[in-house]
């Protein structure tokens, strides 16, 4: 399946058409008991510094710098439109590049910025690892010298390791199969008011049945893991264009996969 798109030249109604032509996953029962559904309070739990963050099925966001309720808002809603689409066109977690492609191209139907959409293999691993650590070292390399980034995505780690109920949504959206995808999203308002997000993506592959996957030990002669992270920004104005399609598909679905991590 493939996005016919051609990035900021289609118009708002090809957006529009595009995205409600999609098809988004299935409720999954293992997770639907155990989840409070959140949409419409992406800023109801957040640190004195206005730091605040969440898990969203396979993904843990995070947000600094100043973004407004509707911002996180937005961020929240096209993160999850972009994987239950993906798992909706590509179920087989092991079609990972594909999946990786796809994921990105709804998130620039929505209006984040198109990047180099590479999935590598991760290499030089230690004997033992966490995923938790490797993320931190691949979102640092990307973000620079922005430690305020970094900073928060360690802090949400900790949190998260610490919030069992958060914890157990993002493990078992990856629970019992021989490969697992899982994004870690930092998101940071600038001063113009622009929305960035490091869209960096995991895809672990393993001849065992995954049970655990961030703060897991692995070993690297187990474990494969692929890799990709980019900064890309949100265009406002494109995404106010398709901010109602979206919020429609999404309360469509009764897939509750939204859980606060308190920091």
């Amino acid at each position: 399946m493939t996005i016919e798109m051609t990035g900021a030249e289609l118009s708002n109604e090809e957006r529009i058409a595009a995205i409600e032509s999609m098809e988004l996953s299935d409720v999954t029962t293992r997770s639907q008991w155990r989840i409070q559904s959140l949409r419409g309070t992406a800023d109801t739990h957040q640190s004195e510094k206005g730091e605040s963050a969440l898990v969203t099925g396979n993904s843990v966001l995070s947000f600094v710098g100043g973004l407004t309720p509707q911002q996180k808002q937005d961020v929240q809603d096209c993160v999850l439109f972009a994987q239950l689409a993906t798992d909706k066109a590509f179920p087989d977690k092991k079609r990972r590049q594909e999946r990786f492609d796809f994921y990105s191209d709804v998130l620039t139907l929505c209006g984040w910025g198109a990047t180099n959409n590479s999935i590598k293999e991760v290499t030089g691993l230690k004997q033992k690892f966490t995923m938790d650590q490797v993320a931190l070292e691949i979102i640092s390399s990307v973000i620079g010298v922005n430690k305020v980034l970094l900073d928060i995505v360690a802090v949400v780690f900790k949190a998260l390791q610490k919030n069992p109920k958060a914890l157990a949504l993002f493990e078992n959206e990856e629970s019992g199969n021989e490969s697992a995808d899982f994004q870690i999203l930092p998101c940071i308002g600038t001063v113009d008011g622009e929305v960035v997000m490091i869209k960096s993506a995991f895809h672990i592959t393993s001849p065992k049945r995954i049970t655990k996957v961030l703060f897991w030990e692995w070993s690297s002669n187990s474990v494969r893991l692929y890799a990709g992270a980019n900064n890309t920004t949100l265009n406002q104005k494109v995404y106010a264009g398709v901010r109602q399609s979206i919020s429609d598909k999404l309360a469509y679905t009764t897939k509750k996969r939204i859980e606060r991590i308190e920091i």
